[in-house]
């Protein structure tokens, strides 16, 4: 009766990445995002500026 066919999967305990990888991460897209910010500020600018 002790068949351990039909017991439910326990998935093994998961860790975050490690702090350099997630700083790595946050960064790149934190610049990213504040390129294109600048970018778009830019464009407003030159629309509004340029006849």
């Amino acid at each position: 009766m002790s068949e351990h066919r039909n017991a439910p999967y326990v998935a093994p305990p998961t860790t975050p990445p490690p702090l350099g990888s997630r700083m790595l991460g946050f960064f790149l897209l934190g610049g990213t995002m504040w390129v294109a910010g600048l970018l778009a500020l830019f464009r407003a600018i030159f629309a509004l500026v340029k006849p």
